[in-house]
């Protein structure tokens, strides 16, 4: 990502992660571990899942350990952790293992950097699905405590940077995509009720086709704060159909990096695309939901 100035990264780690402040911890069944050659139908089936999860974040452990002291390649990993988590599929051992992994990529990325948001978030969430693990009150209360100290200082940095914005004419390439939101309902957020912005785009001549459709989260810590308009962005499609550069035109506090990370994991026809780039404009409209 090319940004204007070190301002604009800042901004960009801030937001990307407000969708998750809110999130508490949900337990989910156990079950008990079994050796390999005791295993039934659904146990092998978790065993395979896991086996093709291990090589997908292999790739981000491999580069994390390359760049020690790049807190975002270490929290990148984390974010994989968590996410498999709540995979329900899972047995408590393997659970138990995903949560400490992840922890330790998220303290990778605090040594390397205190104050990283996206990591003080997702340690918090951690701890907390680590909470429901544990049949001990007195540790499980100890963790929760550890969380909220962990959340109260992610929102204070996160109200600090919130009055910032991505300035127009930012341009933003191609880099890993960002960790996905939790969908709505399940896992660790039942309790939240998500809003998305509601986008459409335009093209000079016929509109590519959408092939993938990724929506921004309207926050509810930014729903709250009573942030809303509209985004817009010139999303560059290469002819493979992916989305090669956007370009900030009109921004808005809190809620542009949402929708540069969604556009940006668009994808379109490459048949409707022209064998050419095409420059496409998005515009996300935020508003609160009536009622």
């Amino acid at each position: 990502m090319r940004k204007k100035d070190h301002m604009s990264r800042q901004i960009g780690l801030a937001v990307g992660v407000v969708v998750v402040l809110s999130l508490g911890a949900a337990s989910l069944g156990r079950s008990q571990s079994q050796t390999p050659r005791d295993q039934p139908p659904r146990r092998a089936a978790e065993a395979t899942l896991l086996q093709r999860f291990e090589p997908e974040v292999a790739l981000f452990e491999k580069t994390a350990a390359s760049e020690p002291h790049n807190a975002s390649a270490q929290h990148i990993v984390g974010t994989f952790y968590f996410e498999k988590t709540r995979d329900a599929a899972l047995s408590e051992e393997d659970k138990r293992a995903c949560i400490e992994r992840g922890l330790a990529a998220e303290d990778r990325a605090l040594a390397a950097d205190p104050n990283f948001i996206p990591a003080l978030v997702y340690k918090n969430l951690l701890l907390r699905v680590q909470s429901t693990l544990e049949p001990n009150p007195a540790t499980r209360e100890a963790l929760i405590r550890d969380a909220d100290a962990l959340r109260t200082r992610a929102l204070q940095l996160q109200r600090e940077a919130g009055s910032m914005t991505i300035p127009e004419g930012t341009i933003v390439t191609p880099g890993p995509p960002p960790p996905p939101p939790p969908p709505p309902p399940g896992g660790v957020a039942r309790d939240i009720e998500w809003v998305y912005a509601d986008t459409d785009y335009t093209a000079p001549g016929a509109r590519p086709v959408k092939t993938k459709d990724v929506r921004p989260i309207y926050a509810p810590m930014v729903m709250a704060s009573g942030i809303k308009g509209e985004v817009v962005l010139e999303a560059t499609v290469d002819p493979r159909g992916r989305v090669a550069m956007v370009r900030v035109v009109r921004t808005l506090p809190m809620l542009t990096q949402a929708t540069v990370d969604a556009v940006r994991q668009w994808e379109f026809d490459p048949a409707t695309v022209g064998g050419e780039p095409v420059v496409v404009t998005v515009t996300a409209s935020f508003r609160p939901p009536k009622g």
